[in-house]
């Protein structure tokens, strides 16, 4: 159930101590890295523009498998309205509850749904501010396209045909968590988001020029710097690139917006092993299975488990 007071509500209050229902356990206090610490090691910034250009568009693609690979996430740059914008969502966050004794996340959020269009619930949808509807819409249709190149993308570096994966998806679910993260005056005891992988083929991510976002690399967690009309992908295709934990921290001085647009192939979509990929000397890692089946599977383990089969196998 829904908590009565959003985080945001708790933050303006101007209290210097945060509830105990936020404070993370020590050992997870022991990995807290500041949001504005970024290392020499950084996620991938991609421009796809490189792949319209006979020159460069071997080395954009061996770019993208390598980001994926090594990373699991890219950042690519992009010109469909992106621009940095801090203003907050003010009165549609909605607090966000883990399972039962969980610690909570220090965030408030909006979900919507993008695609089908009989699943958006239009009714629903903030009247205010009055250019939101709009504003989404423009964004939302930038990044469906996006994510059907990325798609392709995937399909040649698999040696598949260029349709491949988004045939094999079928009619798609996507949808938008909009997160706010307020200002938080003990920062150092909370996460904005705790750590997690998500379970869907890819997330589209636009975070604001205040950062947070943190991907785990290794046995460390690495801070995703914000580039200038740049947004973040995470994708998912086993063996290849992979589903790589991520989590969001938090700062005591300025509020952090983002926009997360994940792809869900159809819930009926059949996925497993491409039959293209497997042969005597790789056979196939995981059996065919519906996807909506393995997103019951994957939230009855809890975002955090690792033991589940990836989508595609390769």
């Amino acid at each position: 159930m829904a908590s009565s007071i959003s985080v945001k509500d708790i933050s303006e209050m101007g209290a210097v101590k945060v509830p105990s229902k936020f404070i993370l356990n020590a050992t997870e206090l022991a990995t807290i890295v500041p949001h504005n610490y970024f290392s020499d090691e950084q996620v991938p910034v991609i421009d796809l523009a490189g792949l319209d250009d006979n020159s460069q568009g071997e080395a954009t693609m061996a770019a993208i498998a390598n980001a994926c690979e090594n990373w699991g996430f890219f950042q690519v740059e992009t010109c469909f309205g992106t621009q940095h914008n801090t203003t907050p969502t003010n009165g549609y966050g909605r607090q966000f509850r883990k399972a039962k004794n969980r610690t909570d996340d220090w965030h408030d959020l909006f979900f919507q749904v993008q695609h089908p269009l009989t699943a958006k619930a239009l009714e629903n949808l903030p009247t205010t501010p009055a250019a939101y509807r709009d504003t989404m819409e423009k964004y939302a249709d930038g990044v469906l396209k996006l994510m059907h190149q990325i798609l392709e993308i995937f399909s040649t570096l698999l040696g598949l045909q260029l349709k491949y994966l988004e045939e094999r998806f079928g009619n798609p679910i996507i949808n938008t968590r909009t997160n706010f993260y307020p200002p938080c005056p003990q920062r150092h005891l909370v996460l904005g988001l705790a750590a997690h992988s998500d379970p869907n083929s890819m997330t589209v991510l636009f975070q604001d020029d205040t950062g947070g976002l943190q991907v785990k690399k290794g046995n460390h967690w690495v801070g995703v710097a914000p580039v200038p009309n740049a947004l973040v992908i995470n994708v998912l295709s086993n063996g290849r690139s992979q589903s790589v934990e991520h989590r969001v921290v938090t700062n005591t001085s300025t509020a952090c917006l983002s926009l997360a647009t994940f792809f869900h192939p159809n819930m009926d979509a059949i996925l497993g092993p491409a039959a293209e990929l497997v042969d005597a000397s790789r056979p196939a890692c995981y059996p065919l299975m519906k996807y909506g089946d393995y997103r019951a599977a994957f939230h009855a383990k809890g975002s955090g488990s690792k033991t589940l089969g990836k989508l595609v196998a390769t």
